[in-house]
């Protein structure tokens, strides 16, 4: 039976986990206050209770483990795989929590508190619906292992997915379906793909876990980040800068000033350069050993990002080539030549028009 979780409730247990404070104060057990009005007895249904009690077996968990509340509702609209189903399904929840040593349980309260706190950035309520679809997924496949088919699980979740949007349902459906057809093999994010994200080629030579990213997430949009995406997007913006501002005579006070508007703690000029030289002007654009220079990691992972992605890292370069008065003859074109190293020039063109006609407008 399966005994790992997917690659981003990792990616989302390391993040939390690093943040030493949250961590401890949500790894301490909470005491279950649970009162069941109705608990299901050998007597009362006994099919079902021997239904609930081979899967649990099947699934490893121990009898005080498998806490199951039974939406009545939806029972009857079941036939007798669909309900094998459903049952697998929602015992496959317990089973996930006793997953990395039960660390997926302390990350699933954390994800919890976010869901359910109305201040959280939109960063984490994105981050909670993501792992909880995953998590979704995650049972999906466990159920498929106990049934050995697919099509109960389908129809199960037609009938008993009420509270999920539509997309959310398809996701699952077709995340199942590549999972069966292509493998099993998980798939580690690399230093390419910071976010764990690929791009619009995404799941091709049996990449299957890189396919169902694809299918869940969509590729990356500025108004549709979770944590990991918004940290590779800040981590993104970081090295341009640091790229960007090479060259010597391009760090005047006033541009230093706009990129400690982005960084405070950045450095410009001693933080270490992705690559180039040290004379004060760019280097040749050479990879460093083993690995892809900084341009062509950043065009990589602009070309699997959404039109918003883009727009922003063609405005961060607009700010840097505008923002000091006596660099106006040298800061264009040296936001240009990057713009066309990264793929950006379609984009950054029509901003620099736009925003150029503005400004002469307003004066």
């Amino acid at each position: 039976m399966l005994s790992e979780p997917l690659p981003y409730h990792r990616k989302i247990r390391d993040y939390f986990k690093a943040q030493s404070g949250v961590w401890s104060f949500y790894s301490v057990p909470r005491k279950k206050d649970e009162q069941y009005s109705n608990p299901l007895r050998p007597d009362s249904d006994p099919l079902l209770y021997e239904k609930i009690n081979i899967i649990r077996e099947r699934l490893g968990l121990l009898p005080e483990e498998a806490r199951m509340v039974f939406n009545e509702r939806i029972l009857p609209l079941l036939n007798e795989q669909e309900l094998s189903a459903y049952i697998a399904h929602e015992l496959a929840h317990i089973k996930f929590l006793t997953l990395l040593d039960g660390e997926l349980e302390t990350t699933d309260r954390i994800i919890a508190a976010l869901a359910d706190n109305p201040d959280s950035g939109a960063s984490y309520h994105e981050t909670a619906r993501l792992f909880r679809l995953y998590k979704e997924i995650f049972c999906d496949r466990v159920a498929y292992k106990v049934l050995g088919e697919a099509g109960p699980i389908i129809t199960m979740l037609s009938k008993a997915a009420s509270g999920l949007s539509p997309a959310d349902v398809g996701a699952r459906t077709r995340a199942l379906h590549l999972w069966r057809e292509k493998g099993t093999s998980p798939v580690c994010p690399s230093d390419d793909d910071p976010a764990g994200r690929q791009g619009p080629v995404a799941g091709m030579n049996g990449d299957v876990e890189a396919a169902i990213t694809l299918v869940v997430e969509g590729v990356m949009e500025l108004d549709r980040l979770d944590v990991l995406a918004q940290a590779a997007l800040s981590g993104m913006t970081r090295a341009l800068l640091i790229y960007y501002l090479q060259p010597e005579w391009f760090r005047t006070p006033v541009v230093v000033a706009l990129a400690h508007q982005y960084f405070p703690d950045l450095e410009a000029g001693k933080e270490t350069q992705p690559e180039g030289g040290n004379d004060g002007r760019p280097g040749p654009d050479k990879p460093k050993e083993g690995g892809a220079s900084f341009p062509d990691k950043l065009k990589t992972f602009l070309a699997g990002a959404h039109l918003s992605v883009r727009e922003y890292f063609a405005y961060v370069l607009l700010d840097l080539a505008l923002v000091d008065p006596d660099l106006r003859d040298l800061s264009p074109g040296h936001a240009r030549d990057l713009a066309e190293k990264l793929g950006l020039t379609p984009v950054l063109e029509p901003i620099i028009k736009k925003e150029t006609t503005y400004s002469n407008d307003a004066h």
